[in-house]
């Protein structure tokens, strides 16, 4: 720490003025190799900014700015020089840096497409960087931004305007519920982590979201917010009923119609959220609503495939699927849907055996818990 050095007061105003100037030099810069340099520059000068309150601010912002705009090589510097300003430096310098790196990242989630893909999964990474440098600092803050995202959805439902309704269902809604939930799956793993309560909220708000309007036009976002889910689910050990979404979706209309013939190519999902009217007719679409909702499916189910609570969970869905197997026309519908009702039926038949040779009831939540241990375990 510079500034408790008895020579400081003599290098205060050298290292005041370095910074400064820096500043300026980083406001005209247009190449992209020279402003990375700066930046280096700028997060090995980081101790010596300690009692600079004002330029730590223009520092930050211009870091910022950078990270936002610039271009990939860029990006990544400012990001070091924001991790450093966070880590080496006093309060407030980490909830400044994680609140402007999360509002960039949200400014910046607004469109997607082939191109801004790449950009918005850096910058979300940032984010789960950024968040986990300290989770006692961190908690206020993602609380404070997941129930902005919850206030949105309640808003939705509440108001059932399409513009409260475009809200919710845009890319930079979804992009932030993502962010979230890469978020918590790194640094919520534990029963003790600090953002570990925010698992369950953050659920609620994708689920409700999920449910916001059930149309096979939104299945994008739809089979989206589900391997969101899964994904939750599995890094926290936490059970999130995704089945009823699944089972919905396999139900609309649209799907149980015979496609057209067509040479049109299906949209990506993946720089999608909503289909147009004669999209859901074609072929391609058919099948990846059908096969990506069997996969998530799949994985719900495989999750929980060492609970003792199997055979129940796993009921409605092939019940559900059977039905769906009577009313598609398709053949190949029918043959995904069949294989994940026997893996089903045939791990409900392994879990019932296995729990009627225990010695326990489902109070006893510790043997619960260790239920299939050891079955888990070899995988």
């Amino acid at each position: 720490k510079p500034h408790t050095n008895a020579r400081w007061k003599k290098v205060q105003p050298l290292a005041k003025s370095f910074v400064g100037n820096t500043l300026h030099l980083l406001g005209n810069l247009t190449d992209a190799e020279m402003t990375g340099m700066v930046l280096r520059q700028l997060k090995a000068s980081t101790p010596f900014m300690a009692t600079f309150e004002r330029l730590i601010k223009r520092v930050t912002r211009t870091a910022l700015h950078c990270f936002g705009s610039g271009e990939p090589s860029v990006r990544v510097q400012a990001i070091l020089l924001l991790r450093a300003l966070a880590v080496g430096l006093p309060p407030p310098a980490l909830e400044r840096v994680a609140k402007g790196v999360y509002r960039t990242f949200a400014s910046n989630a607004k469109f997607v497409n082939a191109e801004s893909v790449e950009h918005i999964a850096f910058m979300s990474t940032c984010v789960v960087e950024i968040f986990g440098l300290d989770q006692q600092q961190s908690y206020p803050l993602a609380f404070t931004y997941i129930r902005q995202l919850a206030s949105l959805l309640r808003g939705a439902l509440t108001a059932k305007s399409k513009e409260a309704f475009r809200n919710v269902y845009c890319w930079q809604y979804v992009n932030c519920l993502e962010c979230w939930e890469r978020v918590l799956s790194a640094h919520a793993r534990s029963e003790d982590a600090p953002l570990r309560p925010l698992v369950y909220p953050l659920a609620q708000v994708a689920l409700g979201a999920a449910r916001l309007l059930p149309s096979a036009r939104y299945a994008p976002l739809r089979l989206r917010l589900v391997a969101l889910l899964n994904r939750l689910a599995a890094s926290t050990g936490r059970f999130i009923p995704i089945a009823p979404l699944l089972m919905e979706l396999l139900t609309f209309s649209e799907l149980t119609k015979p496609p057209v013939s067509s040479k049109a190519h299906p949209p990506d999902f993946t720089i999608v959220l909503r289909l147009a009217k004669q999209d859901l007719r074609l072929p391609g679409v058919q099948d990846i609503i059908v096969e990506s909702s069997m996969e998530a499916l799949a994985e719900h189910l495989h999750q929980n495939a060492y609970s003792p609570a199997f055979p129940e969970l796993a009921h409605i869905p092939t019940r559900e699927l059977k039905k769906f197997c009577k009313s598609v026309t398709v053949t190949r519908f029918k043959k995904s849907a069949r294989a994940v009702i026997d893996a089903a039926e045939r791990t409900s038949d392994w879990v019932i055996r296995k729990r009627d040779n225990v010695d326990f009831a489902p109070k006893d939540l510790a043997k619960v818990q260790n239920f299939l241990s050891a079955e888990k375990a070899e995988g």
